[in-house]
C-alpha cells in the first residue's frame, strides 16, 4: 500500500476511535455514531408525531424541555429510543412516572447551581405531540395536537 494510502486509513480509523471515545466520555451521541431513530422510519403522511416533555410551573404554566443541558442526560432525540425500552416491559407506566420523577430531580437539582436557567418546576408531563410539516419547520414550538401519556411530581 502506499504511503499517502496507509496515512489515510491510519487517519480514518483514528477519527472513529477518537469519536466513539469522545462520546463515551461525554455521554452525548454525536453522528455518525449514534442511531438516529427519527430517520429510520418512513414517514407516509406530512405529520410528525414525537414524545416531548414538558415541565409544569407553580403556576400551571407549561414549558416544553428541549435543551440537552435541561434535560439532562437525556435530549430529545433519545426520549423515543428509551420511552420504547421502558414501555416493552411489564409495569411500564410505573416505569415511566418513575424516569419522570428522575428527570424533574436532575432538574431541580442542577437549576440552582447554575448548570441550566430553566424556571422552578413542580411536575413533568409526557406527551405526544403532533404537527403538519412547514417548512423550514417554521411552527416546531406549535404542534396542533397533545396526548398526555404520564406526569409525575417529586412528591409521589
Amino acid at each position: 500500500m502506499s504511503r499517502p494510502r496507509l496515512l489515510l486509513a491510519h487517519l480514518l480509523i483514528a477519527g472513529v476511535v477518537g469519536g466513539s471515545l469522545y462520546d463515551i466520555v461525554t455521554r452525548q451521541e454525536h453522528w455518525p455514531f449514534s442511531n438516529y431513530p427519527m430517520f429510520s422510519d418512513v414517514h407516509r403522511s406530512s405529520v410528525l408525531r414525537w414524545p416531548r416533555l414538558y415541565g409544569v410551573t407553580a403556576e400551571g404554566d407549561e414549558v416544553p424541555l428541549l435543551s440537552y443541558r435541561e434535560l439532562w442526560p437525556l435530549d430529545q432525540s433519545r426520549l423515543p429510543i428509551g420511552l420504547r425500552a421502558l414501555y416493552t416491559e411489564a409495569g411500564a407506566d410505573q416505569r415511566v412516572r418513575t424516569a419522570l420523577r428522575d428527570v424533574l430531580r436532575r432538574y431541580e437539582s442542577r437549576r440552582p447551581s447554575g448548570a441550566h436557567s430553566g424556571r422552578p418546576l413542580v411536575a413533568v408531563r409526557l406527551y405526544l405531540v403532533s404537527w403538519p410539516i412547514e417548512p423550514f419547520a417554521a411552527n416546531l414550538n406549535r404542534p396542533n395536537d397533545r396526548r398526555l401519556l404520564a406526569d409525575a411530581t417529586l412528591d409521589e
